[in-house]
């Protein structure tokens, strides 16, 4: 059949119509779909060949859309698994972190506790009542004095007092009642011992026996040890010069070198039940005179001839008798006759 030349004309420009029309809709659909869905949806009966054309691209669209979001939330479902891994691992690390610095702090306040309670070695000259940490000492005993009793109000008691020395200095310990009788019979003259829990005091000079500024005193916490040393004791002599003796204070204990120019002899006397032995002698040194007193052993134990021998004499004492400056022996007072 036939078809006038017209009819298809007409025809094809209603295809185009048509087909304008459905790009022009579908366009719109694509470029505005979040906000025209609606819109579609409640026009999707009177647009049946539009809404087809255009369903197929959105479909389309949206399962690539779909895809992405899926592929997108698979990706920051990875991401957030892998932060959330990541984040763990960083809390584990972290706190397996902070409890091994924990440890290492509790180890080491542990260790300094430790070492805050174990005492510390000192020098008999670094002793001082400034001291505030627990200390120890290592001395030898060179002297031990004669046990000496008292009375005061608080009842009779007794007293022993000993020199230690060390390489730096020497000190007094003294030792009351119960302390006195365990430790006379405990320390040994000429023996080293590791003394742990003394108490330091100051004390007044009318009762020094050694140069040092402090005494030493057992109380109930004291621990002593026999040890070994390796210091060897040696007498030492630091001498002052008989000219300088009336610059000094009395009580002051030096060590002086005389030449021995009279001996007045020994006389022996009991005072508050205390029995004594003193030896006077007259002594001199580059023209300075001055009158010595022996008590007891060194009164005793000093030979009878002894004029114009020179006496090298160590720890003895500045005294003040009858308006005039004395030299006067004590128990550790060591003299050797050259």
């Amino acid at each position: 059949m036939d078809i006038p030349q017209s009819v298809i004309e007409m025809y094809e420009k209603l295809c185009n119509n048509i087909s304008n029309q459905s790009n022009n809709e579908v366009s719109v659909i694509v470029l505005n779909d979040s906000v025209n869905n609606a819109e579609h949806e409640e026009d999707n009966s009177d647009n049946n060949v539009i809404y087809d054309i255009s369903d197929m691209y959105e479909n389309t669209d949206q399962n690539q859309d779909n895809n992405n979001h899926e592929n997108n939330e698979q990706n920051n479902s990875n991401e957030h698994y892998e932060t959330t891994d990541d984040t763990l691992q960083t809390v584990q690390t972290r706190t397996i972190t902070y409890h091994l610095i924990s440890q290492s702090y509790d180890n080491a306040l542990n260790s300094v506790v430790i070492l805050d309670t174990q005492s510390k070695l000192i020098k008999i000259d670094q002793i001082n009542i400034d001291i505030d940490f627990p200390w120890k000492l290592h001395a030898i005993v060179s002297c031990k004095h004669p046990k000496r009793t008292f009375s005061n109000l608080n009842g009779e008691g007794e007293i022993s007092t000993f020199d230690l020395v060390d390489n730096t200095s020497a000190i007094n310990l003294i030792a009351f009642n119960l302390d006195s009788y365990i430790m006379s019979n405990k320390l040994i003259e000429g023996q080293s011992y590791e003394f742990d829990g003394l108490s330091i005091r100051s004390v007044d000079d009318l009762y020094k026996k050694l140069p040092h500024e402090f005494q030493l005193m057992v109380n109930k916490t004291t621990t002593v040890r026999e040890i070994t040393m390796s210091f060897n004791y040696e007498l030492t002599y630091n001498f002052i010069n008989l000219n300088q003796i009336e610059t000094l204070p009395i009580n002051s204990i030096i060590d002086v070198e005389v030449t021995v120019l009279r001996d007045y002899g020994i006389t022996a006397g009991n005072t508050n039940g205390n029995s004594w032995v003193r030896r006077e002698i007259h002594v001199a040194q580059d023209g300075v005179h001055i009158k010595l007193t022996l008590w007891n052993e060194q009164a005793k134990t000093i030979p009878k001839s002894i004029i114009q021998k020179t006496l090298k004499i160590k720890n003895i004492k500045v005294d003040f008798f009858n308006g005039s400056r004395t030299l006067v022996t004590l128990a550790n007072t060591r003299i050797a006759i050259i």
